[in-house]
């Protein structure tokens, strides 16, 4: 119970942080060198800080998976339906932390993605500085 309790605490964490960076990715990108430079200032950041969340999330969700896979074989589900089906079973039990590990790994994706499209803004506008 407690642990449950703790692992539901901790994807609110996440899905919060995840909700907060995803708002930023959204929002408009300056055009201002100094603006552009501190959007990849703080993308790096992001990029990490999503990394540090994506592997808490599946740390949460690998022990969702073993606790409810473990639950099942009390239950005595291994003697009625094959392994790979109490895996997919127990998996879909765990929709919401496997979405969190999705949401995750897009924004990461995102982050990268974006950092390295301010990265060619700003050599086109040094580029064009130079002609």
């Amino acid at each position: 119970m407690y642990l449950l309790t703790l692992t539901n605490l901790r994807m609110t964490t996440i899905k919060t942080s995840l909700g907060k960076m995803q708002a930023y990715l959204e929002s408009p990108v300056g055009q201002e060198p100094a603006e552009l430079l501190e959007r990849i200032e703080f993308l790096m950041i992001m990029v990490a800080k999503s990394g540090q969340l994506l592997a808490e999330a599946k740390f949460q969700q690998d022990g969702l998976i073993n606790a409810g896979l473990l639950q099942a074989m009390e239950d005595g589900l291994d003697k009625k339906l094959s392994p790979s089906l109490i895996t997919k079973f127990v998996s879909s039990n765990a929709k919401e932390i496997n979405y969190l590990v999705n949401w995750a790994d897009r924004i990461n994706a995102s982050a990268t993605h974006q950092l390295d499209a301010i990265r060619s803004i700003v050599s086109y506008k040094k580029a064009e500085l130079n002609l």
